[in-house]
């Protein structure tokens, strides 16, 4: 009996009786993340690993409810959702560059590592042949380190720069519109007609 209950609760469900709750709750995920990432960054701290970890959740949020907004765009207000969705998108794309130069970074340094380990001279074995090999060895080793070294500044300055432009645009006009749109989405979520659908 109390099995035959809960199916026709689940039945008797609509889409915006499924569909609201989600969507508040990536509000208010977005809304948590935004103040942790203020908390966090500043405009000479760039990577730190608080404002790294806000961003990431921060780009999270965007990405779920722009999704959310695209996959059940019948069932929401249209034009509110598609507008927003273009919005989240601007906002998630800005904050993801910081974080493409980071990981471009990070996989040259360990590249850097691991060849910096294998151009180093090897121990001479008495054939006479050693020397020029060694010698090779060692000027292709001083040429990465130099490569790497400027590929690093250059990706170093990147990353830097890219979180400038993260930080002016969580300042901007069109950014706190859009926060002021997802905190209204925390509170009430536009539906269509079509949310009175079941939630089949």
């Amino acid at each position: 009996m109390r099995r035959h209950d809960q199916q026709t609760t689940q039945a008797d469900l609509t889409a915006g009786a499924v569909l609201a709750p989600y969507l508040q709750e990536q509000a208010a995920e977005f809304l948590r993340s935004l103040r942790l990432h203020r908390e966090n960054s500043a405009p000479t701290d760039a990577g730190s690993h608080g404002a790294e970890e806000a961003a990431a959740a921060l780009r999270r949020s965007a990405r779920r409810i722009g999704g959310t907004l695209h996959t059940f765009r019948a069932a929401l207000d249209a034009a509110w959702a598609e507008q927003l969705r273009t919005e989240l998108a601007w906002l998630s794309g800005t904050l993801a560059r910081e974080h493409a130069y980071a990981t471009r970074l990070n996989r040259l340094l360990e590249a850097l590592h691991t060849l910096s380990g294998t151009s180093l001279p090897t121990a001479r074995d008495g054939s006479g042949s050693g020397g020029t090999a060694d010698k090779e060895r060692a000027v292709l080793g001083v040429g990465a380190a130099r490569a790497g070294a400027l590929l690093e500044r250059q990706l170093t300055l990147a990353r830097t720069r890219a979180h400038s432009a993260a930080l002016q645009a969580l300042g901007s006009s069109r950014f706190h519109a859009v926060a002021d749109a997802v905190a209204l989405l925390a509170s009430e979520v536009p539906l269509a007609g079509a949310a009175a659908a079941p939630a089949e």
